[in-house]
């Protein structure tokens, strides 16, 4: 009886481990092992089976789940970017973000830009309008006065004067000189109506700066001859009684012409400092700079009659400076010219100016505060009187006299020069 419910229990717990494993029992003809109950577990792509104790069973199962799991962590292994990988796809998309992304920022600013000048020139317009209908437009006398009623109109922060451009400006501005290069403009010096190109004017009145409320800065001059304009029928005309500067981007930059500064009509800079006609002339110098003639052939053609008198030469060493300008002495008759462009009768009738001494003139109105050059002195002219003096021409404020009875010696320091050019 003992013995039967041994077998039975054993049986039972065979049949329990079968289950557990999910195996099947076949028929063999093995006896079964030592330990256990017989029972198989059926081998990959074979319809045999082999015998395994439980112990052994349990092992074989946990070896199966340990092949599984490496298994499927090598297969995650192999779908991960290693560093290097990672490191060249940075790389490729920086590159490609320095190449696109300047012309990106690029057009969106010249679209700001653009948009900006559009708005002050409507903006501008019926501020003029508005000032048109209310007669307040014209009988201004200078900027400063226009400028007093102007602010009224529009919303202006902050005036500067010309002696204070930059504290409302940029100090520097970039515009296309002449010979189609960049060339940088000190917004300092544009402190008349003439420093900005607006020479038919035929006034020299001073330029103010100013900030709007929207942050943008002009630097304007104003045009007292302003002409009527009926407030009815105009359509902003009298805009053309201003030459203005504006950067709509303020004080930031690029503070270039064409980008975020617009010039209006009539307004111009170049690299000449005093254009007068269809001459160019330089800033006036004092003329101490001595230099031997005598010595060494580069000298050779600076007089025509060297002499005896070749040694401190300060018409010699003003000749040579303007040279190096890239420019020249003027003639007597070119200084004759300037004479004429500089003076008119005290009646405020056209004066004739020739080589002779005339009196009775006064400087024109558009020169009397900003001259072309410094009113009181003898300027030099590139012609020799003899091998010790050279012609020149002398300005005072009520007078001026030529080649005619005017020279100078060539030894002689304190003189000043001016340099012309096309």
């Amino acid at each position: 009886m003992k013995n039967n419910l041994i077998n039975i229990t054993t049986k039972m717990k065979g049949e329990h481990n079968m289950k557990k494993l999910n195996v099947k029992t076949v028929e063999t003809a093995c006896p079964p092992l030592e330990g256990g109950p017989e029972f198989s577990i059926p081998r990959r792509g074979s319809e045999r089976s082999e015998l395994l104790t439980p112990h052994q069973a349990r092992l074989n199962s946990r070896s199966s789940s340990s092949l599984a799991i490496l298994s499927r962590k090598g297969r995650g292994m192999r779908a991960a970017f290693t560093l290097a990988e990672v490191l060249i796809t940075l790389a490729v998309i920086g590159i490609v973000a320095a190449l696109t992304l300047p012309g990106l920022i690029q057009n969106h600013n010249e679209k700001a830009w653009s948009t900006a000048k559009d708005l002050w020139e409507k903006k501008l317009t019926e501020t003029v309008r508005r000032m048109n209908t209310d007669g307040v437009m014209t009988g201004h006398d200078t900027t400063e006065d226009f400028m007093d009623t102007f602010k009224q109109y529009m919303k202006v922060i902050k005036t500067c004067d010309n002696t204070d451009i930059n504290k409302c400006y940029s100090p520097k501005v970039v515009t296309t000189g002449s010979n189609e290069e960049p060339m940088e403009v000190e917004t300092d010096s544009l402190t008349s109506a003439s420093s900005m190109g607006l020479k038919d004017w035929q006034t020299n009145t001073n330029t103010m700066s100013f900030v709007v409320a929207d942050g943008t800065t002009v630097i304007m001059a104003y045009q007292p001859e302003c002409p009527y304009a009926d407030p009815i029928e105009d359509t902003g005309s009298q805009v053309s009684c201003m030459g203005y500067m504006v950067d709509v981007n303020g004080k930031k930059g690029p503070n270039r012409v064409g980008k975020d500064i617009q010039l209006s009509s009539g307004v111009a800079f170049s690299t000449c400092d005093n254009p007068i006609g269809d001459m160019c002339w330089s800033t006036a110098f004092l003329a101490n700079r001595a230099i031997d003639t005598c010595v060494g052939s580069q000298y050779e053609d600076m007089e025509e009659q060297h002499g005896s008198y070749c040694s401190t030469n300060y018409w010699a060493g003003a000749k040579l400076t303007c040279q190096e300008k890239g420019m020249s002495l003027p003639t007597s008759a070119q200084l004759t010219q300037l004479a004429q462009a500089l003076y008119v009768n005290s009646d405020g009738t056209e004066a004739t100016i020739d080589e002779s001494y005339i009196t009775g003139l006064k400087v024109r109105d558009q020169y009397k505060d900003n001259p072309p050059i410094p009113i009181g002195y003898f300027y030099w002219s590139s012609e020799e009187y003899s091998a010790l003096n050279a012609y020149g021409r002398g300005f005072s404020t009520t007078a001026t006299d030529g080649s005619d009875c005017h020279w100078s010696s060539k030894r002689g320091s304190g003189r000043r020069a001016v340099c012309i050019s096309n």
